[in-house]
């Protein structure tokens, strides 16, 4: 019984030490994202291609392909480094490199929704 309880409280910790990683990744849910849409007026961001957006996208997203995002392009459609930005994309590999590269510009509330099936409306 006792190894029981040990090895309970190693998977406990691991989980909570996994949930802790992704948060210091940016990466974040539908529930986080509409509260962060809804009371602090974040941006929305489809970093997929212009085909894809045209397919199927989030209502309310702005596009901006990946390949397009430099300090300029983001500052046209981001108004300070302190406005929340969600980024997406079709899988989630995209949108990180983009929440990488939003960091590196010295965006402060970058956030990681990952792919646009996260999405649940």
């Amino acid at each position: 019984m006792k190894k029981f309880f040990v090895i309970l409280v190693c998977v406990i910790g691991l989980v909570g030490c996994s949930n802790q990683e992704n948060k210091a990744d940016g990466i974040i849910d539908y529930v986080e994202a509409k509260e962060k849409i809804i009371n602090n007026g974040a941006i929305l961001i489809d970093v997929r291609t212009e085909e894809e957006f045209n397919e199927d996208h989030i209502d309310g997203s702005l596009l901006l392909p990946l390949d397009t995002i430099n300090e300029t392009s983001v500052s046209d459609v981001v108004d300070s480094k302190d406005t929340p930005i969600i980024v997406y994309c079709r899988s989630g590999n995209r949108s990180h490199q983009a929440y990488e590269k939003l960091k590196e510009f010295g965006y402060n509330e970058v956030y990681d929704l990952g792919a646009i099936t996260n999405w649940k409306e």
